[in-house]
């Protein structure tokens, strides 16, 4: 197996997208009610897309295509 690391950009994107749209970050947002408006406009679109650059990225990483 030869792994290559350019998978690893993609993964840790996929998580910090995820995180936003989840809420968990950032922990002390400098304007939280702005924070608050962008997280339900993009929030569900990162929960979904967060996931997929993840595994997107594992596929990358394993060169599975």
């Amino acid at each position: 197996m030869n792994l290559d690391y350019t998978g690893l950009i993609p993964i840790l994107g996929g998580i910090y997208g995820f995180l936003l749209g989840k809420g968990i970050l950032p922990r002390q947002p400098r304007d939280p009610e702005k924070m608050e408006l962008w997280r339900q406009k993009f929030g569900p679109l990162m929960m979904v897309l967060g996931p997929v650059l993840v595994v997107f990225g594992f596929l990358e990483l394993f060169r599975v295509f």
